[in-house]
């Protein structure tokens, strides 16, 4: 991806933007997706995105638009402010279609999940997020062009089990991962079978990835939040879930502090529903198996060594079992931070 890039390359898109003096672009930091490069031009400091893994300019329409609309709403953090081209456009594109867009660079670290100041305040910020972006499904005439996570088998329809299994059974390495790719194709049927369910709760705009490496922080204050690449109209719950499916870890102590943590930002702004919290655990799931299955059709195409698929069916079936096993504790948890009813845990517990 990233390797592949000269200047000439970042020059087609940054000769488009009227900087007042010569640019330098700075490789700092990139992500799975897309080509990041930081951009110098005299004491101004610009992120350039190269949009690798599409090459639709509505879903950078939409984005932006987003963005625009959230610069409104005043949150405690900054969300990216695309810059206009020459053209008069926030877009750039090269000769050969492939997008890019350039925005002002926000101050910042990246927060770490190691830190609980971190933690919970990232967790309020995704709720402080989550309550604008409702605001946005009545205001907003745009029209999402992803699906909902839920749509499970729309989205990934180009991996089927068949091609899961075929994917396994093409190298030693992977085919050592028959059982946790069984439990996966399981879960996949479970969770493919409760789309009824999951549509009957509240949707709205939802960011639908808000991570550690999507965040900044600046000491214990969250300052930014990043890549709103993948909004679209899903689950308010999804918002949580997407978040949450980071924190499973072999020290369960620990990881069942960083859930409550990241739940009592997030409850400080917003309170969810009895049904939504009854599936929460579900729809951790849901992102996990979302996640599985991008990594597979990207082995499929050739974009990825299958290092990575096999890392992917290792944390996804992990994750899997471990909401299992810790269901009724999560459960709790849940309740305690994220529903109106403070002691309702010991109700969902008897």
């Amino acid at each position: 991806m990233s390797s592949g890039y000269t200047k000439g390359d970042f020059a087609v898109f940054l000769d488009a933007y009227p900087f007042e003096q010569p640019w330098k672009a700075v490789k700092e930091e990139s992500g799975m997706n897309n080509t990041t490069r930081i951009v110098y031009t005299g004491d101004k400091k610009y992120v350039l995105r190269v949009y690798d893994n599409h090459r639709d300019a509505g879903i950078v329409q939409i984005e932006h638009m987003l963005l625009a609309e959230l610069q409104k709403s005043e949150l405690p953090y900054r969300v990216p402010q695309p810059i206009t081209n020459r053209d008069g456009s926030t877009i750039t594109s090269s000769a050969d279609g492939k997008l890019a867009a350039l925005y002002d660079y926000i101050d910042g670290e990246r927060p770490s999940a190691l830190v609980e100041s971190h933690i919970e305040g990232l967790g309020r910020a995704a709720g402080t997020l989550s309550q604008a972006m409702q605001r946005l499904m009545t205001d907003s005439c745009v029209e999402p062009l992803h699906k909902p996570y839920y749509e499970l088998e729309q989205s990934q329809a180009v991996t089927s089990n068949a091609v899961l299994l075929d994917l396994s059974a093409s190298s030693e390495r992977l085919s050592k991962r028959k059982q946790e790719l069984h439990l996966l194709i399981d879960e996949r049927a479970r969770l493919s079978s409760m789309r009824s369910a999951f549509a009957a709760l509240p949707h709205q705009w939802i960011h639908g990835d808000i991570v550690f490496t999507n965040a900044l922080v600046h000491e214990e204050h969250i300052t930014g939040l990043l890549d709103f690449e993948f909004c679209t109209v899903d689950l308010r719950a999804m918002e949580l879930a997407v978040v949450l499916a980071e924190f499973p870890e072999t020290d369960s102590e620990r990881a069942i502090e960083k859930l409550s943590l990241f739940c009592r930002g997030f409850g400080s702004m917003v309170k969810l529903s009895e049904a939504e919290i009854n599936l929460l655990s579900d729809l951790i799931k849901l992102r996990m198996l979302d996640v599985f299955l991008h990594f597979a059709g990207r082995l499929a195409e050739g974009l990825d060594e299958e290092h990575i698929w096999d890392e992917q069916i290792a944390r996804a079936s992990f994750v899997c079992s471990w909401l299992d096993l810790h269901k009724k504790e999560l459960d709790c948890l849940f309740y305690s931070y994220l529903y109106e009813v403070e002691d309702h845990c010991y109700q969902a517990l008897s």
